[in-house]
């Protein structure tokens, strides 16, 4: 009997000092300011989502701390959609970058490379031959001149020589113009051919038939390179009209999806559930 009173006071004594040591846990975390509340795991969340003010070890449902999970930044809002047609007007595939679109806008930007690409080479290659048709001019027939009208440059092409009688001179077609002007005025005539045939260092003489079709052909080329550049043009031009009408089909379609970014307002928490599983709930302020 007496080792039966002994158990039940030794239990007694455990269990009193059990109760001392939590009131001064108690006490203790007073002086300190922390707390402990056990509430319902419904109502952390419930909480959560009226106040949507979180602290990080707030013990709630059995000790579970609620953890808040820093959303992402806040990514710029969309463009409107007068913005994104005249980033693609003045570059094409700007707009599409500012609408998200990395790999149309890309596209777009490689495109308009690859045209000013194309103008600058057939400008460089057609500037390349100009010279080298004036060269042979005035190697091969005598022209005193680097730079002159286009409209000189073709006659040395179509006339063998620029003075002179008989069939091949430019002066025989002055001079044939100048009396279909004049036919009755001999000295309008002759003014006519003096202000209009080439002379001095303008005045050329072909060595040989040949040489001239080399010059002719050299032309040729210069002026088609020059032609292909000018198409640069057209197809830059068309290269903004098809970027701004993707971008206006791409605005459309993200507003119409609902792509548009979350707000500044916008969290994410997360807690624990009493059965070891996780919860999240998304909060948003309007």
């Amino acid at each position: 009997m007496p080792s039966k009173s002994r158990s039940r006071a030794s239990s007694t004594s455990a269990i009193g000092a059990a109760l001392l040591a939590l009131a001064f846990a108690g006490t203790a975390g007073a002086g300190t300011g922390a707390t402990s509340i056990a509430l319902p795991h419904a109502t952390a969340l419930e909480l959560a989502a009226r106040h949507a003010d979180f602290e990080t070890g707030a013990d709630y449902a059995q000790g579970a701390p609620i953890a808040e999970i820093p959303s992402a930044k806040p990514a710029k809002p969309m463009p409107g959609k007068r913005t994104v047609l005249l980033y693609s007007l003045l570059l094409p595939g700007t707009g599409e970058l500012a609408l998200g679109a990395g790999g149309r806008g890309a596209a777009f930007l490689v495109a308009e490379g690859l045209i000013w690409a194309h103008y600058v080479y057939y400008e460089v290659a057609g500037g390349m031959r100009r010279d080298d048709y004036i060269e042979q001019a005035q190697i091969n027939a005598g022209v005193g001149v680097s730079s002159a009208d286009d409209s000189y440059w073709k006659l040395l092409g179509q006339y063998e020589r620029s003075s002179g009688p008989g069939p091949g001179s430019y002066e025989e077609d002055v001079r044939r113009t100048a009396r279909d002007l004049y036919p009755d005025d001999p000295a309008a005539q002759d003014a006519y051919v003096v202000e209009n045939l080439p002379s001095g260092d303008e005045a050329w003489a072909w060595s040989s038939p040949e040489l001239q079709g080399a010059y002719k052909e050299t032309r040729a080329t210069s002026n088609q390179a020059y032609d292909r550049a000018k198409y640069s043009f057209a197809a830059a031009i068309l290269n903004r009209l098809v970027s701004a009408i993707d971008t206006q089909i791409l605005h459309k379609r993200l507003t119409k999806d609902g792509q548009a970014l979350l707000d500044e307002g916008t969290r994410i928490v997360a807690d624990a559930t009493p059965q070891g599983g996780t919860r999240v709930l998304l909060l948003r302020r309007f």
